[in-house]
C-alpha cells in the first residue's frame, strides 16, 4: 500500500474557507505549474461567486434581491440556479430545509454545497488525470466532496465527531468518491420536538448531502426516518436519548418510521 503525502491549499470564501487537498504517492511526479494554474482559476471563480452572493457587499445580487430587486433572476444564471435549487429543496423536504431567515431570502446553507460541487466538478476532478495525483478533496465547514483516481485502492478518511465533545470520535467513513455533510443547527421553517443533536449524510454530491443533513436536524428523530426511507439516504443520526443510529440506502434496523 502506498504511503500518501498531502498538499493542502486554503482559499478564503465568504465566512468559511475552502480547503483543497491533493493526495499523492510521490510528490516528485506532480506538475506544480498545473496545480498553481488550477488554484488561480478556482480563486477567480470564488471571487465571481462572492460578487453574486456575498451579503457583505451591498451591491451583490443577493443583497439587492433582499432589498426587493429581483433582476438577478434574469441576468445571472448562477443566481437563478441557486434560487431554483432552494425552492426544490424546500418542497422536497416539506420545508424542514429552508433558505429564509428573519423573513429574508438567505441561501448560505445550500450555497456551501452548491459551490463545492461546481468547483469540484469543473476544476478538481480533471486533476485526477495528472500524474502523481491519486485523490482530490474540497471542504468548506462540515461539507466535503472527494474523489480518487479510478482503478486504485485509495480512500479518503472522514471523521465524524461528537457534537458535545469534539475530542470524541463517533464514526469514520472511508470513501473513494462522494460527499459528506454534518449538521447540528436547526435552520428550517419547521422544527419538530426532538432529542436529535446531529445528522450526517453521505451522498454522491455535496448539495444533496447539505440539504438532507440540514433537513434532518429540523425534522427530528421521529420524522426524519420517513425521508431516510423514501429517498434511500445513507448516514448517521446522533440522538441524546437513543444514541447513534446508522442508516444505509434508506434502511436501518434501529430506525422505526413513526406512523
Amino acid at each position: 500500500m502506498n504511503e500518501y503525502k498531502y498538499i493542502s491549499i486554503v482559499i478564503n470564501k465568504f465566512d468559511l474557507p475552502l480547503e483543497i487537498k491533493l493526495a499523492m504517492p510521490d510528490s516528485d511526479l506532480i506538475d506544480q505549474k498545473k496545480i498553481d494554474e488550477t488554484i488561480k482559476q478556482i480563486s477567480e471563480k470564488v471571487t465571481e461567486y462572492e460578487q453574486i452572493f456575498s451579503l457583505e457587499n451591498n451591491n451583490s445580487l443577493l443583497a439587492c434581491f433582499q432589498n426587493g430587486d429581483e433582476s438577478g433572476l434574469m441576468t445571472s444564471p448562477e443566481f437563478r440556479e441557486v434560487y431554483e435549487q432552494t425552492i426544490t429543496a424546500e418542497q422536497m423536504t416539506h420545508h424542514y430545509f429552508s433558505s429564509y431567515f428573519n423573513s429574508q431570502y438567505d441561501p448560505i446553507g445550500l450555497l456551501n454545497g452548491w459551490i463545492i460541487d461546481k468547483i469540484f466538478n469543473k476544476y478538481l476532478l480533471s486533476m485526477l488525470s495528472n500524474n502523481g495525483i491519486d485523490g482530490v478533496s474540497l471542504r468548506s465547514g462540515e461539507d466535503v466532496r472527494l474523489a480518487s483516481r479510478p482503478n486504485i485502492d485509495f480512500r479518503w478518511r472522514v471523521a465524524v465527531k461528537d457534537p458535545q465533545n469534539l475530542d470524541i470520535l463517533l464514526a469514520t467513513y472511508f470513501l473513494q468518491n462522494g460527499a459528506i455533510s454534518t449538521s447540528n443547527k436547526r435552520r428550517g421553517l419547521r422544527n419538530e420536538k426532538s432529542n436529535i443533536e446531529q445528522v450526517t449524510i453521505v451522498s454522491s454530491n455535496a448539495l444533496d448531502a447539505n440539504i438532507w443533513s440540514s433537513a434532518g436536524i429540523s425534522a427530528g428523530t421521529n420524522k426524519f426516518p420517513e425521508f431516510v426511507s423514501k429517498y434511500h439516504l445513507t448516514g448517521m443520526i446522533v440522538d441524546s436519548s437513543s444514541g447513534m443510529m446508522n442508516f444505509r440506502d434508506g434502511y436501518s434496523d434501529k430506525i422505526a418510521v413513526q406512523r
